[in-house]
C-alpha cells in the first residue's frame, strides 16, 4: 500500500511538472520571442502625416517581445542591475534595499523615460548575449502589422473596442486581448512604446501604438507617431524589445 502510495504521489508530481512547463512556456511573458522575417514590408498610409507616408522598408528580420514589458520584469532588472539613480513610481517602491511592485507585476511598466528603457535593453543584451534593443519606429510598425500590408490596426480594419485597451481609466494586464498573426499582443492602446531614435543626440523619440489614454480610435492607428522627449515619465508610455538576428 505504501509503495503504491508513493508511486501515485511521483506520478502525481511529474504530471504537475509538466503541465507547470507548458503553461510556462506557453505564457505570453516567457518562451521565444516571436520571430519578425526579413524581407520588403509597405508602411505608412496615405492617412499619416509626412513621416508616415506610404514606402517600401527592408529588414534582415528580428525577433520582437510578446508583451510590453512588465512591472515584475523591471522589478527584477532593477533588484540585479542596481542603477545608479534611485528608481520611484506609482508602480515601484523601494524600501529595504529592494525595489518591489506596487502595482500588479503583469502591468506593462510606466513611468521610464527613453534612457531608462535603452538601460533595460542594455542590461538584457548582457543576459542574453546578444543585441537587444528598443525597435526603429519602422521595425515597429512592421511588427505591428502583422505581415499584413495596408491595415489600419494590428488586427485589420474594425473598431478597436474589442481588440484593444483604449478610452480607458488606466493600462490592462499585459495579453488581455488577442495577439497579432505575428503572436504580439498590445501593440495597439494599453501603453505607447518607446522607439529609437535616430540620433543618440536628439531630444525626442517616438513612442507608437497609442495608449489606455486615448479617446479617438484614429491614435491607434500602426503608422501614427507621436514624438516624446527623452525625458518624458508618465502612465501612458512604456516599451518592448527587439533582439536582432
Amino acid at each position: 500500500m505504501n509503495i503504491r502510495k508513493r508511486d501515485f504521489t511521483g506520478l502525481l508530481l511529474f504530471v504537475l511538472l509538466i503541465v507547470g512547463a507548458y503553461h510556462y512556456i506557453r505564457s505570453p511573458l516567457h518562451g521565444p520571442w516571436p520571430r519578425i522575417p526579413g524581407g520588403t514590408y509597405v508602411l505608412g498610409s496615405l492617412e499619416g502625416e509626412a513621416d508616415a507616408q506610404p514606402r517600401d522598408v527592408h529588414t534582415d528580420g528580428f525577433r520582437m517581445q510578446r508583451t510590453e514589458v512588465t512591472v515584475g520584469q523591471f522589478v527584477r532588472y532593477l533588484n540585479t542591475s542596481r542603477p545608479e539613480a534611485e528608481f520611484r513610481s506609482p508602480q515601484i517602491g523601494y524600501r529595504l534595499g529592494r525595489y518591489h511592485a506596487l502595482s500588479h507585476r503583469r502591468e506593462p511598466v510606466t513611468y521610464v523615460d527613453y534612457h531608462q528603457a535603452v538601460a533595460y535593453g542594455e542590461w538584457l543584451s548582457r543576459k542574453r548575449r546578444g543585441t537587444v534593443r528598443l525597435p526603429t519606429p519602422d521595425e515597429w510598425e512592421i511588427a505591428a502589422r502583422g505581415g499584413v500590408s495596408g491595415i489600419r490596426f494590428p488586427w485589420g480594419w474594425t473598431d478597436p473596442r474589442d481588440h484593444a485597451q483604449f478610452d480607458a481609466e488606466g493600462p490592462a494586464r499585459v495579453a488581455q486581448y488577442p495577439p497579432n498573426a505575428f503572436g504580439l499582443f498590445d501593440m495597439a492602446g494599453n501603453v505607447a512604446e518607446w522607439c529609437l531614435a535616430d540620433a543618440p543626440e536628439a531630444d525626442t523619440a517616438y513612442a507608437m501604438g497609442g495608449s489606455w489614454a486615448e479617446r479617438s480610435p484614429n491614435l491607434l492607428r500602426v503608422f501614427r507617431r507621436t514624438a516624446f522627449p527623452k525625458t518624458y515619465r508618465d502612465a501612458d508610455v512604456g516599451f518592448r524589445l527587439i533582439m536582432e538576428r
